[in-house]
Parts: C-alpha cells; sequence; structure tokens
C-alpha cells in the first residue's frame, strides 16, 4: 500500500507484463503438428501498448474518495532516487468510491526484465513509498534467465512479425544461444530459421578486425566433428550458403571436420567477388597452413552431359578457368595422374622431362616399356582429333619409320582421357611412346658395338633394340645415348630426337 496524507491500494502488476507477451513477434516455421492450426494475428488484432493500471483511492482515514483528480504516474530503475525513465502527462482521472483505471503509455523497451518501481503523484503530492512492479506468473518465463521448455513435440517458443524482425536478441556474449537436446542424432536443430520470400538466417558485423577476432563473421560457425556451417539448397538455380560483405569475410568456417561444407542441385558453395577494381578480389578464397587449400573431388560417373566429372571445375569468358600461382620454393600446379588438354597449351617457361603420344601396337608381339618401335599407319583419334600413330617393334628393315620408345600401357576411358596400366601391352591395345626428350628407358644391343654417352642411336636387327651408328642415314636417328653399355643387351638412358 502506497500513502502520503492520502490512501492508495493499488492493483498493477498482472497487465504490465501481458504486454511483452502479446506485443513480441516473429517467425519459427511450423514443423510439428501442434503447429499446423496456428493462425498467427494481425497487426489490427494485436493489443494495445497502453498498460491498465487499476487503484483504490482513500484519504487518510480509509473513506473512499470520489470526483475527478489529477494524477501522474513516474517509472524508476531505484525504489528511491535516480531518475524516471518514464513519466506520464497529468491526467484528470475519474474516482468513484475510491475506485479509479487509467492506461499508461510507458514504451515497451522499459519491460526488458529488469527492475521497475512506480511513483504516483495525487492532488501534487508523491505518494510513498513507490510501488515494485511485479510479473504475472506466465509473464516470467520473458524476464532474462528464464527457461520455456516445450514437454513434448510442439513449439516452446513462437515469435511472428509481419514486417519487422521476428527475434532479435543481444548480449555480450551471445544475441541469441539455441541448443537441441534430442537424443537422436541428426534429427534436431539448436536453431531453425526459415523464409519463403527472403533470407531464412542473416548476419551483419561491423566490427573492426582485431587480434582477438581477426575475420570478425557476420556469420561463424563451429563444430568440433562436423561441418561449421551447413548450407542446402533445392532449387536448380540456388545456393546452399551465400555470404556478402564489405571488407571482412562474408562466410567464415571452423572445425575440427569441415570449415564449410555446401550442397545443392545446383552449387554447393558459391562466391563472387563485386570488387571494383579487377584482379582485386576472389570469388572463393581458401587458405591451409598445414594441408590443402582447396580440396575437389567427384564421384560422378562419366557420361556424355558430364564427360570428365572434374573434382574442380574452372570457368572464365575471358581469362584462365583456373589459375594457379607459387613462390620460390613450390610450384603453381601439381598432378598426379593423366593430364588432357582439349586446347592450346603455351608454355613460356622452361619445360622438364618427356613428351609422349598415344598409339596402338599393330605387331604381333606384345610391347614393354624401352622397346623401340616404327610406325606402320595411322587409326581413329581417341583425344580430339590427334591422329593415333600404328606401331609395332623395330628391327634392321625399319629405316626412316622409327618414331618413338614404348614408356606404358595406356588404358583409354570413354571420353578419351585415359590412364597408365602396369602391364605389357598386347597386339590392338593402346601405347604411350616417348617421342621427344629425357627418358629413362630404351633397349639397346652393344653386339654391334659398344654403346657411349653421345651416340647416335638407330633400330638393330634385334627386335625393339637400338644399337650405335657411326654414320647413320638421315632420318632413321631415334636420339642420343645417355648412357653405356660395353657388350650385349640392356637398357640405358636415352635423349629421344628424331632425326
Amino acid at each position: 500500500m502506497t500513502r502520503g496524507s492520502l490512501g492508495l491500494w493499488i492493483g498493477v502488476g498482472t497487465a504490465v507484463m501481458l504486454m511483452m507477451i502479446t506485443g513480441a513477434a516473429g517467425v519459427i516455421p511450423a514443423q510439428s503438428q501442434a503447429d499446423e492450426h496456428y493462425e498467427p494475428l494481425s497487426v489490427d488484432n494485436t493489443v494495445t501498448e497502453s498498460i491498465g493500471y487499476q487503484g483504490y483511492l482513500t484519504d487518510n482515514n480509509g473513506a473512499s474518495l470520489n470526483g475527478i483528480h489529477p494524477m501522474r504516474f513516474e517509472l524508476f530503475r531505484a525504489v528511491s532516487g535516480g531518475s524516471s525513465v518514464y513519466t506520464s502527462p497529468t491526467m484528470n482521472v475519474p474516482v468513484e468510491d475510491g475506485l479509479f483505471d487509467v492506461g499508461l503509455n510507458a514504451p515497451q523497451s522499459l519491460f526488458d526484465g529488469s527492475p521497475l518501481w512506480l511513483a504516483i503523484t495525487v492532488n501534487g503530492e508523491t505518494l510513498s513509498p513507490r510501488q515494485e512492479i511485479r510479473p504475472a506468473p506466465y509473464a516470467m518465463s520473458l524476464r532474462p534467465g528464464a527457461v520455456i521448455h516445450q514437454a513434448a513435440t510442439g513449439t516452446a517458443l513462437r515469435a511472428e512479425s509481419s514486417q519487422g524482425i521476428g527475434l532479435r536478441g543481444a548480449g555480450q556474449v551471445y544475441g541469441i544461444y539455441a541448443t537441441n537436446t534430442g537424443e537422436a542424432p541428426g534429427h534436431g536443430y539448436g536453431g531453425y530459421f526459415e523464409s519463403t520470400t527472403g533470407i531464412g538466417i542473416y548476419g551483419a558485423s561491423t566490427a573492426q578486425p582485431s587480434t582477438q577476432n581477426n575475420v570478425t563473421p557476420g556469420v561463424h560457425g563451429h563444430s568440433e566433428y562436423g561441418a561449421g556451417v551447413y548450407g542446402t539448397s533445392n532449387s536448380s538455380f540456388g545456393v546452399g550458403i551465400y555470404g556478402q560483405m564489405a571488407t571482412g569475410t562474408a562466410v567464415y568456417g571452423s572445425s575440427g571436420g569441415d570449415g564449410v561444407v555446401g550442397q545443392g542441385r545446383a552449387r554447393g558453395v558459391y562466391g563472387v567477388s563485386t570488387a571494383p577494381t579487377q584482379g582485386s578480389g576472389y570469388g572463393g578464397y581458401f587458405s591451409s597452413s598445414t594441408g590443402v587449400g582447396v580440396y575437389g573431388q567427384s564421384t560422378a560417373q562419366t557420361s556424355s552431359q558430364n564427360m570428365f566429372a572434374p573434382g574442380i571445375f574452372g570457368y572464365s569468358q575471358h581469362g584462365a578457368g583456373v589459375l594457379g600461382r607459387s613462390g620460390a620454393s613450390g610450384v603453381a600446379g601439381f598432378f598426379d595422374g593423366t593430364v588432357v588438354v582439349a586446347g592450346d597449351l603455351f608454355v613460356t617457361g622452361s619445360k622438364g622431362g618427356y613428351v609422349a603420344d598415344i598409339a596402338r601396337n599393330d605387331g604381333t608381339e606384345p610391347l614393354s616399356q624401352g622397346d623401340l618401335v616404327v610406325v606402320t599407319g595411322v587409326t581413329t583419334a581417341v583425344v580430339g582429333n590427334i591422329p593415333v600413330p600404328l606401331v609395332r617393334k623395330a628391327d634392321a628393315e625399319s629405316g626412316t619409320a622409327v618414331i618413338g620408345v614404348v614408356d606404358a600401357h595406356y588404358q583409354v576411358s570413354e571420353n578419351g582421357a585415359g590412364h597408365i596400366k602396369e602391364a605389357a601391352v598386347e597386339p590392338g591395345e593402346y601405347v604411350s611412346i616417348v617421342t621427344l626428350g629425357a627418358f629413362e628407358a630404351i633397349k639397346v644391343d652393344a653386339t654391334y658395338g659398344a654403346v657411349q654417352p653421345g651416340d647416335l642411336l638407330v633400330a638393330s636387327p634385334t627386335a625393339g633394340h637400338a644399337m650405335r651408328a657411326d654414320d647413320p642415314v638421315i632420318g632413321t636417328v631415334i636420339g642420343k645415348a645417355l648412357g653405356g653399355l660395353d657388350d650385349g643387351t640392356g637398357v640405358i638412358a636415352v635423349m629421344i630426337t628424331l632425326q
């Protein structure tokens, strides 16, 4: 009871905190049967923000008062002293048998769970003590630290707004923190957000980068064992995750497993650079201090629509589809396997290694590494329009038909690409033959003269073997010996230079 020279019995509290319940707004998607018949309120159907206040006014002797009495209402954060956070205008309030009823238009933002006290001035006299604003029992679920529990399958908290913000949180650690306590792995969400026309979840950061927060992400995802951020899209033109930021990091993921995982029918992860200066931005930037910056993998089968099923695919309208660059101690690109170039290949620096071409065994006996071969004709291309020579083992009658040295068995796939197979090349099978450069193995026969480094080599009478030539005919030389052999047959290194 509040007293001055007048007496005042008050009835306040329930109506104050109920405003927070009916005035809240937000969207949580309907996922259970409990939500199937939910009908959101329209703006016109929500309650007013005016707080109903009722009281009983008496004189100092306890007699009920009547008539018109001027009153003013103030809200404070302290039981005494301090400045008011809300002051109503002085109102002429009708009182009948001591009872009166007023509406206070205090800002809704004041009722954030912080303590409030009400001071009342009647006929110019401020009554004392101030009255503490207390919540209605169910409104306690909206005070700081409160827990809202849904026992079965429905929605524990639902907030909806037709044009504003459905759910907004602010805090020094977490603005909004949600945890899934479901027992079945992969069947719950700590937070679930959905939009039929806009953005399901929107994250923004205005923080400046620092040593403690070097990327200042709008959305930060972290996982101990799985995906830090996981995005999916069912649209053929959609993206699983889309991030946009003026100067910082649009999407940043950190995890003991996968930092960022994207899955979509069109693109799992899609990045675009809108930098105004040419060459100053990246659609996607990946870095690793200990492992792989970018790892691409494809398990798709090759087909007419997806000829190569690439793990990483790069496309550019006017520049380089894929650009690799390295410092002084690294390599710009490394390929472990067969590389197919469908267009032209330009090399502005030095070349290392040897050049090999695809051929097919046209002989009657198998071919193996180091065999010297001659051309017998040509057959259908398997990569682009590149002719495929027909070859067999060279002999003394080969003359100018020598063409190269066998490298390995070549297994041709449906798309024309292939891979090396560790096996002899049977008649009719494909083979890679070295036609230029330093190669580790050529079969030679020193019966016709010891072979020394620098000797010119031509076909010998021994099938598939080369021999030294002191005065060879132009067009018969396969290359120069890099190793030596004093007698018998053997294998040496060679520099293939058809002459």
